[in-house]
């Protein structure tokens, strides 16, 4: 019990604290979106949680064991044995076993939250379409710093899932995300209208919104998904302000990149 207590002030100091998540994965704590780093990412609908770094920014003693390739966790008076690609968890060389398989990336031993969270005795939902993580427990405390704020109506949303729809109608989540980007970036540019509508509808910058179809067009869910990440703060095309779908000569200089089949620019 005293490990498991020590394993849960660990995730608590861990959310109050100003540590991030991957831009992939959003993460909220009893109903408080957190900033976020690469201290998690998202793989195949599995999100998993550095285990190293997590544990350093809170000052316990990690050691990297290279021929036996194992990341080992002193918390209290327990050694926590996590190796790669495999289930297997040794606790002072008890063998347990966790439910995924962890990984490494980037020299980093990451582990599934699930099984961590399993531990811990947290509430936990996953929302795989956003790549949304929500915790809820009233032990938890939200450092107000950390806590990414959420400044968008219904209308917003409405009208910027619908320029979603019919700017990258057939693309991917990430293709739509962008172009919401561009819309969002927009509003917070002085050099555009300050509100999604007005943006959209700002004289020449989206003829189709001028179209009949336009009028009657109901967003997919796709890009009610996209609108929603881009509102919650992903980036796809950051500070990107244009895009087209060809190349612009007179912007080559602000070139971001190109996203199925549209150039994106500053």
């Amino acid at each position: 019990m005293k490990t498991k207590v020590m394993i849960l002030t660990l995730f608590s100091i861990l959310l109050l604290s100003s540590l991030a998540f991957a831009d992939e994965v959003l993460v909220t704590v009893n109903g408080k979106l957190i900033n976020h780093d690469d201290l998690f990412i998202e793989e195949n609908g599995v999100v998993y949680g550095s285990v190293g770094p997590l544990a350093e920014k809170l000052g316990i003693e990690v050691n990297w064991m290279e021929l036996p390739r194992l990341a080992v966790l002193k918390i209290d008076e327990a050694y926590y044995c996590f190796g790669v690609d495999t289930n297997l968890l040794i606790i002072n060389n008890q063998d347990f076993f966790l439910k995924q398989k962890t990984i490494m990336r980037d020299h980093r031993v990451y582990v599934a939250m699930e099984d961590l969270i399993e531990q811990l005795g947290l509430t936990i939902s996953y929302n795989e379409k956003l790549i949304h993580v929500v915790v809820t427990d009233e032990r938890i405390t939200v450092d107000p710093a950390t806590i990414r704020p959420l400044n968008y109506t219904p209308e917003d949303l409405y009208w910027l899932s619908k320029i979603v729809e019919i700017e990258a109608r057939g693309g991917s989540v990430n293709k739509k995300t962008a172009v919401a980007n561009v819309v969002l970036n927009r509003v917070a540019s002085p050099r555009f209208p300050n509100t999604v509508y007005d943006v959209i509808y700002q004289r020449g910058q989206f003829p189709p919104v001028y179209t009949s179809r336009f009028t009657t067009l109901e967003p997919s869910e796709n890009s009610i998904i996209a609108a929603t990440r881009a509102l919650m703060g992903v980036k796809v095309a950051k500070d990107c302000l244009f895009f087209n779908y060809i190349p612009w000569a007179s912007k080559a200089d602000r070139f971001y990149k190109l996203i199925e089949g549209d150039y994106f620019y500053y």
